[in-house]
Protein backbone atom coordinates (compact mmCIF):
# COMPACT_ATOMS: atom_id res chain seq x y z
CA UNK A 1 0.00 0.00 0.00
CA UNK A 2 3.32 2.73 0.68
CA UNK A 3 4.10 2.13 -2.98
CA UNK A 4 0.72 3.57 -4.39
CA UNK A 5 0.03 5.83 -1.34
CA UNK A 6 3.69 7.48 -2.01
CA UNK A 7 3.08 7.90 -5.93
CA UNK A 8 -0.49 9.84 -5.34
CA UNK A 9 1.33 11.76 -2.89
CA UNK A 10 4.07 12.72 -5.11
CA UNK A 11 1.63 12.91 -8.30
CA UNK A 12 3.53 10.52 -10.07
CA UNK A 13 0.62 8.97 -11.62
CA UNK A 14 1.88 8.44 -15.12
CA UNK A 15 -1.36 5.87 -15.67
CA UNK A 16 -3.89 8.43 -15.31
CA UNK A 17 -5.41 9.83 -18.64
CA UNK A 18 -6.61 12.99 -18.95
CA UNK A 19 -9.22 11.65 -21.59
CA UNK A 20 -11.39 8.49 -22.03
CA UNK A 21 -9.80 5.31 -23.10
CA UNK A 22 -10.61 4.89 -26.54
CA UNK A 23 -10.66 1.13 -26.37
CA UNK A 24 -13.22 1.80 -24.27
CA UNK A 25 -15.75 3.77 -25.75
CA UNK A 26 -14.69 1.56 -29.17
CA UNK A 27 -15.20 -2.18 -27.44
CA UNK A 28 -17.83 -1.23 -24.80
CA UNK A 29 -20.88 -1.81 -26.38
CA UNK A 30 -19.73 -5.33 -27.49
CA UNK A 31 -21.12 -6.13 -24.00
CA UNK A 32 -24.73 -5.28 -24.77
CA UNK A 33 -24.99 -4.00 -21.07
CA UNK A 34 -28.73 -2.66 -19.86
CA UNK A 35 -28.24 0.99 -19.32
CA UNK A 36 -28.93 0.77 -15.30
CA UNK A 37 -25.92 -1.75 -15.09
CA UNK A 38 -24.12 -2.08 -12.33
CA UNK A 39 -20.53 -1.76 -13.18
CA UNK A 40 -17.10 -3.01 -11.22
CA UNK A 41 -14.01 -0.96 -12.26
CA UNK A 42 -10.98 -2.32 -9.87
CA UNK A 43 -7.94 0.22 -9.17
CA UNK A 44 -10.23 2.43 -10.59
CA UNK A 45 -8.13 5.47 -9.36
CA UNK A 46 -9.76 8.66 -10.74
CA UNK A 47 -10.24 7.50 -13.33
CA UNK A 48 -12.50 9.44 -16.26
CA UNK A 49 -13.40 6.43 -17.51
CA UNK A 50 -16.04 6.23 -14.79
CA UNK A 51 -17.76 9.26 -15.42
CA UNK A 52 -18.36 8.20 -19.09
CA UNK A 53 -19.63 4.74 -17.88
CA UNK A 54 -21.79 7.20 -15.68
CA UNK A 55 -22.88 9.36 -18.72
CA UNK A 56 -23.92 5.83 -20.77
CA UNK A 57 -26.45 5.27 -17.73
CA UNK A 58 -24.83 2.30 -15.79
CA UNK A 59 -24.49 2.35 -12.04
CA UNK A 60 -20.59 2.67 -11.10
CA UNK A 61 -18.91 0.72 -8.04
CA UNK A 62 -14.93 1.43 -7.74
CA UNK A 63 -12.79 -0.58 -5.95
CA UNK A 64 -9.45 1.76 -4.59
CA UNK A 65 -6.75 1.70 -1.99
CA UNK A 66 -5.56 4.73 -1.83
CA UNK A 67 -7.68 7.26 0.12
CA UNK A 68 -6.01 10.64 -1.62
CA UNK A 69 -7.45 8.47 -5.09
CA UNK A 70 -11.09 8.77 -4.42
CA UNK A 71 -10.89 12.07 -2.22
CA UNK A 72 -9.79 13.54 -5.66
CA UNK A 73 -12.46 11.92 -7.50
CA UNK A 74 -15.38 13.20 -5.82
CA UNK A 75 -13.71 16.53 -5.42
CA UNK A 76 -12.98 17.10 -8.74
CA UNK A 77 -16.63 16.60 -9.38
CA UNK A 78 -17.46 18.80 -6.79
CA UNK A 79 -19.46 16.19 -5.08
CA UNK A 80 -19.95 15.53 -1.51
CA UNK A 81 -19.90 11.49 -1.03
CA UNK A 82 -21.55 10.24 2.05
CA UNK A 83 -18.66 8.20 3.57
CA UNK A 84 -19.28 5.33 5.87
CA UNK A 85 -16.63 2.49 7.15
CA UNK A 86 -17.69 -0.94 6.18
CA UNK A 87 -15.37 -2.79 8.17
CA UNK A 88 -11.60 -2.65 6.82
CA UNK A 89 -12.60 -0.36 4.20
CA UNK A 90 -14.49 3.25 3.53
CA UNK A 91 -17.14 3.15 1.33
CA UNK A 92 -17.71 6.64 -0.34
CA UNK A 93 -21.03 7.46 -2.20
CA UNK A 94 -22.54 9.89 -4.44
CA UNK A 95 -25.19 8.23 -6.91
CA UNK A 96 -24.26 7.16 -9.74
CA UNK A 97 -21.05 6.61 -8.11
CA UNK A 98 -19.86 3.94 -4.87
CA UNK A 99 -16.24 3.85 -4.23
CA UNK A 100 -15.17 1.47 -1.92
CA UNK A 101 -11.37 2.51 -0.49
CA UNK A 102 -9.17 -0.45 0.83
CA UNK A 103 -7.83 -3.51 0.17
CA UNK A 104 -9.32 -5.11 -2.78
CA UNK A 105 -8.69 -8.45 -1.45
CA UNK A 106 -9.87 -7.99 1.42
CA UNK A 107 -13.46 -7.81 0.33
CA UNK A 108 -16.05 -10.30 1.62
CA UNK A 109 -17.52 -12.42 -0.90
CA UNK A 110 -21.17 -11.07 -2.74
CA UNK A 111 -19.90 -7.31 -1.17
CA UNK A 112 -21.17 -6.53 -4.98
CA UNK A 113 -23.13 -8.33 -7.67
CA UNK A 114 -22.07 -6.44 -10.25
CA UNK A 115 -23.68 -7.05 -13.69
CA UNK A 116 -20.09 -6.04 -15.38
CA UNK A 117 -16.83 -4.94 -15.08
CA UNK A 118 -14.16 -2.73 -16.71
CA UNK A 119 -10.12 -3.38 -15.91
CA UNK A 120 -7.57 -1.05 -18.01
CA UNK A 121 -5.13 -0.42 -15.27
CA UNK A 122 -5.98 -3.11 -12.77
CA UNK A 123 -4.60 -6.35 -13.71
CA UNK A 124 -1.66 -5.03 -15.25
CA UNK A 125 -0.30 -2.89 -11.64
CA UNK A 126 -0.47 -6.67 -9.91
CA UNK A 127 2.44 -9.10 -10.25
CA UNK A 128 1.65 -12.61 -11.76
CA UNK A 129 1.55 -13.93 -8.14
CA UNK A 130 -1.17 -11.65 -7.14
CA UNK A 131 -3.73 -12.45 -10.64
CA UNK A 132 -5.28 -15.55 -10.05
CA UNK A 133 -6.07 -13.94 -6.03
CA UNK A 134 -7.57 -10.96 -8.48
CA UNK A 135 -9.31 -13.01 -10.55
CA UNK A 136 -11.33 -15.30 -7.81
CA UNK A 137 -12.52 -11.69 -6.22
CA UNK A 138 -13.73 -10.89 -9.62
CA UNK A 139 -15.62 -13.63 -9.38
CA UNK A 140 -16.60 -12.91 -6.15
CA UNK A 141 -18.05 -9.47 -6.70
CA UNK A 142 -19.70 -10.35 -9.88
CA UNK A 143 -23.23 -12.04 -10.97
CA UNK A 144 -22.88 -15.16 -13.15
CA UNK A 145 -22.96 -13.88 -16.89
CA UNK A 146 -21.39 -10.93 -16.21
CA UNK A 147 -19.15 -9.44 -18.60
CA UNK A 148 -16.03 -7.46 -18.45
CA UNK A 149 -14.02 -5.58 -20.59
CA UNK A 150 -10.42 -6.20 -20.02
CA UNK A 151 -7.25 -3.85 -22.20
CA UNK A 152 -3.91 -5.58 -21.93
CA UNK A 153 -0.17 -4.25 -21.91
CA UNK A 154 2.20 -6.77 -22.60
CA UNK A 155 6.04 -6.19 -23.35
CA UNK A 156 8.81 -8.19 -22.38
CA UNK A 157 8.68 -8.45 -19.13
CA UNK A 158 12.78 -8.62 -18.41
CA UNK A 159 13.07 -4.97 -20.17
CA UNK A 160 11.29 -2.85 -17.64
CA UNK A 161 10.57 -3.53 -14.15
CA UNK A 162 6.95 -2.99 -13.54
CA UNK A 163 4.08 -1.63 -12.65
CA UNK A 164 2.73 -1.85 -15.17
CA UNK A 165 3.37 -5.68 -15.55
CA UNK A 166 3.49 -7.00 -18.63
CA UNK A 167 0.32 -9.37 -19.07
CA UNK A 168 0.53 -11.13 -22.53
CA UNK A 169 -2.36 -12.80 -24.37
CA UNK A 170 -1.60 -16.41 -23.11
CA UNK A 171 -1.62 -15.15 -19.67
CA UNK A 172 -4.99 -13.36 -20.06
CA UNK A 173 -6.06 -17.03 -21.52
CA UNK A 174 -4.65 -19.14 -18.40
CA UNK A 175 -6.09 -17.10 -15.80
CA UNK A 176 -8.95 -17.01 -16.95
CA UNK A 177 -9.53 -20.52 -18.32
CA UNK A 178 -11.92 -21.55 -15.62
CA UNK A 179 -15.51 -19.94 -15.71
CA UNK A 180 -14.75 -17.83 -18.23
CA UNK A 181 -15.36 -17.37 -21.82
CA UNK A 182 -13.01 -15.50 -23.61
CA UNK A 183 -13.03 -13.57 -26.54
CA UNK A 184 -9.93 -11.00 -28.34
CA UNK A 185 -11.67 -8.02 -29.76
CA UNK A 186 -8.30 -6.50 -30.91
CA UNK A 187 -5.00 -6.38 -30.90
CA UNK A 188 -2.70 -3.72 -31.72
CA UNK A 189 1.33 -2.54 -31.45
CA UNK A 190 1.77 0.94 -29.64
CA UNK A 191 4.39 1.96 -31.93
CA UNK A 192 3.90 5.33 -30.22
CA UNK A 193 4.92 4.12 -26.26
CA UNK A 194 8.54 2.85 -27.81
CA UNK A 195 10.08 5.93 -26.04
CA UNK A 196 10.09 3.51 -22.87
CA UNK A 197 12.92 1.81 -23.98
CA UNK A 198 11.11 -0.85 -24.68
CA UNK A 199 11.65 -3.57 -28.19
CA UNK A 200 7.71 -3.83 -28.69
CA UNK A 201 4.40 -3.37 -26.74
CA UNK A 202 1.70 -4.51 -27.69
CA UNK A 203 -2.31 -3.88 -26.59
CA UNK A 204 -5.04 -6.60 -26.38
CA UNK A 205 -8.70 -6.06 -25.96
CA UNK A 206 -11.07 -9.03 -24.50
CA UNK A 207 -14.64 -9.11 -23.75
CA UNK A 208 -14.97 -11.62 -21.17
CA UNK A 209 -17.62 -13.66 -19.61
CA UNK A 210 -18.53 -15.25 -16.52
CA UNK A 211 -20.26 -18.54 -16.65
Amino acid sequence: MEFWHNRWVTEQIGWHRSEVNEMLVKHWSCLNLAPDAEVLVPLCGKSLDMVWLAEQGHKVVGLELVERAVESFFLERNMQPEKVTKGQHVRYKSPPFTVMQGDLFALKTNTFRADAWYDRAAMIALPDASRAAYVDQLRQQTKAGAVGLLITYAYPQHEMDGPPFALHDDDVRRFYAEGFDLEQLEQVELEDERGRGLSSITLSVFKITRT
